[in-house]
Parts: C-alpha cells; sequence; structure tokens
C-alpha cells in the first residue's frame, strides 16, 4: 500500500507541473507587448548634477533657439487634445538623423561644439583617416608613410569609439546605442567632418518609435532633467529647479508637450506666479513625430531613481492621469497592458514561468525518494517471506516435543534438562 501511495505522489507531482507550464499563446502575447527589448527606462541623476554644474554655468543641451516670451502667449496656439502620429510603427534612421538625435545638443549642427566647454567633434573623427593625416603632416614639414599614419589613424578611431561607449571627463557615455547605431554615426561623422569615402560607408536602421523616444531622452533630455524627484514649483523653477523627467506627462498633455520641445511655450514662474520664458531651448531640429515618441516613451517607461534590469512598462489599475484619456495611443497601450496583468490566466500563467525552474529539480528528487522507498520496501518484503518457512518449521518442532512430554506415564516424576531432553525416575 505504502508504495501504491509513494507512486501516486510522484503521479500528481507530474501532472502538477504539467498542468502549470504556460501556454505558447501566452508566451507570444507577452512578446508582442515588448517590440523593442532593447529599450529600457532612464534613471538616475542628470549629467549637469554628476558633473555638479548649474544649467546657468554649462552651454550643454543649449543648441536650441530660444522659446517665446511671455508677451508672445496671447499668438500661441491654443493646446488642443490630438496626438501626433506616425507613417508606422517603425522608422528608418540614417547617421545624420542618429547625429541629430543623440549629439546635436550639445555639439550643435556642424559638430564643431561650444568651446572651450564642449570641444568639436571634428579633428577627433579627421585623425580616424590615414588618407588625411598624410595630407595634414606633408604641410608641416614631417613625412610620415601610409604605414604609418594607418596605424595612427587605427589608434585614433579606438579612441573615439572608447569615448563613445564610455564618456569623458566631460561628456557621457552613449551605452545606449548598440554597435550598429554606432556604426552608422560614426560614418555621418566622417561625412560631417570632410573624410574622403565616408559616404560610400553610410547606411540606415530600422527603429521602432518608442526607441527613438529613448535616444532623444537619454542622449538630450537627461543632460538637464533628472530621471525622478519632486515637481517644482513656479518659485521653485524661478531659483534654478528642473523638472523631472518622470513629471513631465504629469505636467502637460501629448499636445502641450509637443509645442513646449518643437516651438516654445511660456511657464508660469516666480511668487507671485507669472509667465515667463523659462530656460528650457526649444529643439527646433525635432519633428512633431519625434516629440510624440519621447512623449510616449516616458509613459510606457516610467523614469526611476535607480536603473532597472528590465524594461518595466506602465499599467496602473486606476488608469493612467487623465490628460491621456480614452482615445489616445497612450491610454490604449496601458489599458491593454493592465488588462493583461490582470487576467488571472495570464498571472498563471506567468507564475509558472517563473516557477518552473525551480519545478524540476523538486520532480527530480521525488522520484529519487519514490524509487528508494519501493525498492527498500520490496527488499523488506522479500526478506520476510523467505525466512516465514524457517520459522514455521521451529514452531511446529517445539510443539511436537512437548506433545511428546506430556504423552509420558502420569505416575512418573518429569525431569526436564535444556529443554530438550527428559528422564525417569
Amino acid at each position: 500500500m505504502r508504495v501504491y501511495q509513494s507512486s501516486f505522489v510522484v503521479v500528481a507531482i507530474l501532472v502538477g507541473c504539467r498542468v502549470q507550464a504556460p501556454t505558447q499563446v501566452v508566451q507570444q502575447q507577452i512578446t508582442n507587448l515588448r517590440p523593442d527589448p532593447r529599450v529600457t527606462a532612464v534613471s538616475g541623476e542628470s549629467w549637469l548634477v554628476h558633473l555638479n554644474r548649474s544649467f546657468g554655468d554649462t552651454s550643454m543641451g543649449k543648441t536650441g533657439r530660444l522659446g517665446p516670451g511671455p508677451q508672445e502667449v496671447d499668438r500661441l496656439p491654443l493646446p488642443v487634445e490630438t496626438v501626433a502620429t506616425s507613417s508606422g510603427p517603425e522608422v528608418v534612421l540614417h547617421g545624420s538623423d542618429l547625429y541629430r538625435l543623440n549629439c546635436q545638443g550639445c555639439h550643435g549642427e556642424s559638430g564643431q561644439g561650444a568651446p572651450p566647454e564642449i570641444n568639436s567633434v571634428i579633428n577627433p573623427v579627421r585623425a580616424t583617416s590615414a588618407e588625411v593625416v598624410v595630407a595634414r603632416m606633408k604641410p608641416t614639414g614631417m613625412e610620415i608613410t601610409y604605414r604609418e599614419a594607418a596605424k595612427l589613424a587605427q589608434q585614433s578611431r579606438h579612441a573615439l569609439l572608447e569615448r563613445l561607449h564610455k564618456g569623458g571627463e566631460s561628456m557621457p557615455a552613449f551605452s545606449h546605442l548598440d554597435d550598429g547605431e554606432i556604426r552608422i554615426l560614426v560614418a555621418y561623422l566622417g561625412r560631417l567632418a570632410e573624410v574622403p569615402g565616408s559616404a560610400t560607408r553610410e547606411s540606415s536602421v530600422r527603429e521602432s518609435r518608442v526607441r527613438v523616444g529613448e535616444l532623444i531622452v537619454k542622449s538630450t533630455c537627461h543632460t538637464c532633467h533628472g530621471a525622478a524627484g519632486t515637481d517644482p514649483g513656479p518659485r521653485e523653477l524661478m531659483e534654478g529647479a528642473i523638472p523631472p523627467l518622470s513629471m513631465l506627462t504629469a505636467r502637460k498633455n501629448q499636445s502641450e508637450f509637443i509645442r513646449k520641445v518643437t516651438r516654445g511655450a511660456p511657464v508660469l514662474i516666480g511668487e507671485p506666479a507669472m509667465p515667463g520664458r523659462g530656460r528650457m531651448p526649444v529643439f527646433y531640429y525635432l519633428t512633431d513625430e519625434e516629440a510624440a515618441d519621447v512623449y510616449l516613451y516616458l509613459a510606457l517607461y516610467p523614469p526611476s531613481e535607480r536603473s532597472s534590469p528590465e524594461a518595466l512598462v506602465a499599467a496602473s489599475v486606476a488608469g493612467p492621469p487623465s490628460r491621456n484619456g480614452p482615445g489616445s495611443p497612450v491610454h490604449a497601450l496601458l489599458v491593454s497592458r493592465a488588462a493583461l496583468d490582470q487576467d488571472p490566466s495570464t498571472q498563471t500563467a506567468e507564475l509558472a514561468t517563473a516557477a518552473f525552474p525551480w519545478i524540476t529539480p523538486f520532480v527530480a528528487i521525488a522520484l529519487a525518494g519514490g524509487l528508494y522507498f519501493t525498492f527498500r520496501e520490496f527488499r523488506r518484503l522479500t526478506g520476510e517471506s523467505v525466512g516465514r518457512p524457517a520459522i514455521d518449521r521451529a514452531v511446529s518442532t517445539q510443539r511436537g516435543k512437548q506433545a511428546a512430554v506430556v504423552s509420558l506415564d502420569p505416575s512418573s516424576q518429569l525431569v526436564f534438562c535444556n529443554d530438550t531432553k527428559a528422564t525417569t525416575r
């Protein structure tokens, strides 16, 4: 009976594991909600805070134009509850686009930077070309072979890539760019620096809309705006506070956000609060669709104080803010994710997926224990069946001897010696 019970427990465990395994359909649904696994939420302090610099003491992030002043409030179009749309879920970016989204905020349109604080990218890029190195050495009277120039160019290219990946003393690291994006960006930098043959090396890359928003936020917005924090009031804004990225979607709806980024808009500052020009430059080189991508990225991937190993998608049970009302793409995406998170079958599948690596060794241990218990019981029962006939024969012999003693003459006296011998006196 015990053998059957242990076998039943093992089978029940196996059946339970089979029931909890998620279906491929659920896995596919979860995968479809993450169109670009590279995208992660922005986190941490702004680059200016990292450098311990105030907004007024730097040229970083200020290559845009100054926004309209308070006297122009009446001439600005009123915000409408419309959402900018794009031609599709993906967009083709060229090297010039990657430079515009990642580098132009500090280095400017021409790449000359803002010396002495922000260096030019032109000369470091020219140093990566052996032809340019040879051509620049000749006027100085320093003859150099092409082989020597190629070695110097290779060293310069390595230093340039190192700066892009790891940053420098005043330049942040562009670790969010993958190798393909950096290759395309460097090819455009060569054309910007008029390096021979750079145009033939240029190519393009397809990016999701939310990826475009991530590039702008991490390369441009995060220079001045911290990821998270409290929302400053008019008085704090006058004193130099900068709103965190986590509050931008709450401060403005998408239409207002697009206008603020691409064309500028006054802001209430001071005490008492009055319309003012503010400090944020206007990024005229960004399109309305790209500004909308920034808003979408901030809504779907809420900024946080610390970095997260996974891309987090906002899904509030209570629903998004009222400004992202019904009918907007942001609201639709948030609601669909919230519905998926509340689905019991989906929750069961996700829990089973997380627990499955731990169930496998448990099942193996249970099987080994069941087999050991079964083998031990079998040996015990086999031993009992083999020893029982011998015991029965010994008992029968003893009973026969006792019966023989009792059958002797009743008048005789019985003397037992060692329980096996009887004599008569």
